[in-house]
C-alpha cells in the first residue's frame, strides 16, 4: 500500500525519538513505508493537522492541551484516524473508549507489542482501501467500492446491493455478485442475504443487525456465521 501518514504527538523529545526509531525498525522488518510528523504538543495538531493522516501516537500528559482532549478534537472532524494513546497514565484507558482508541501502549515503549498494534493497524488500513467492483444495473455499468456494500439482497428475480449512501438494483443473481466480493469480507447468512462483516453490529438468534437493519440469519449457518465474524472483528482488536 502506499505510504502511511504518521503523527506523533508527543512533549518528551526522547519518547518522540523511541517511537520514531520503532516506526524505522518495522519498516526495516516489515518493508511499510511511513510519512511522519513530530508535533510537541495537543495544540500543535489540533491547529495544523495534516490532511489524510492514517494514525495517530498521542500522549496523554502533556503541558498544553492533554492528549484525551486533543483526541477529542481530532476525533470530531475526523472519524478515521486511528489513535494510539502512549502513557504510563493507564489509568485513563475507559475515557480512551470515547474517542475510540485503538489501542494503548504502556510507557516505556516495548518494540513486540507496538509489532503487533502496527501489523493490526496495517490490517485495518489494507481493509479500508477502495476495491472497486463492477456490477450491471440495466444497461448500464456501476463501479463500486466494495468496502461501501453493507449488504446484498434477492429482490424480484434481481438483486439489491445497499451500499453506506445508496441502494443499487443489478441485473445479476446473488451468487454472481458474491463471487466478484471477498470471501474474508462478505458472509451468506441466509440464500437471499450477503451480509459485510464489517457492518454487523448486533447478532440475534434470528437475525443479524446490519447498521440499524434486521437481516435473517439461517439456522444452519449462524454456527458458522459466528465463527467467521469472531475471526474478522478480532483482526481489527
Amino acid at each position: 500500500m502506499d505510504s502511511i501518514r504518521v503523527c506523533i504527538v508527543e512533549d518528551d523529545d526522547c519518547d518522540a525519538r523511541l517511537l520514531r526509531e520503532a516506526l524505522d525498525r518495522f519498516t526495516a522488518e516489515q518493508g511499510t513505508a511511513f510519512d511522519i510528523a513530530v508535533f510537541h504538543d495537543g495544540a500543535d495538531i489540533v491547529e495544523r493537522y495534516p490532511a489524510d493522516t492514517d494514525i495517530v501516537f498521542l500522549d496523554i500528559e502533556m503541558g498544553g492541551l492533554d492528549g484525551l482532549s486533543t483526541a477529542r478534537t481530532i476525533r470530531a472532524h475526523d472519524g478515521d484516524v486511528l489513535i494510539f494513546f502512549v502513557t504510563n497514565m493507564i489509568q485513563f484507558a475507559l475515557e480512551g473508549y470515547t474517542v475510540n482508541a485503538s489501542a494503548y501502549i504502556v510507557k516505556p515503549l516495548r518494540y513486540p507489542l507496538f509489532r503487533t498494534h502496527m501489523q493490526r493497524a496495517i490490517q485495518t488500513l489494507e481493509q479500508r482501501r477502495e476495491r472497486f467492483v463492477t456490477l450491471r444495473s440495466g444497461r448500464e455499468h456501476v463501479f463500486v467500492n466494495s468496502n461501501k456494500i453493507m449488504y446484498v439482497e434477492t429482490s424480484q428475480k434481481r438483486s439489491l446491493v445497499h451500499t453506506d449512501t445508496n441502494s443499487i438494483f443489478c441485473n445479476e443473481a446473488l451468487q454472481a455478485i458474491e463471487k466478484k466480493l471477498d470471501p474474508a469480507q462478505f458472509f451468506r447468512v441466509h440464500a437471499s442475504f450477503l451480509v459485510n462483516l464489517a457492518y454487523v453490529d448486533t447478532v440475534m438468534p434470528k437475525d443479524v443487525v446490519v447498521r440499524g437493519t434486521a437481516i435473517p440469519i439461517s439456522k444452519h449457518r449462524k454456527h458458522f456465521f459466528m465463527k467467521v465474524l469472531a475471526d474478522y472483528k478480532g483482526r481489527f482488536l
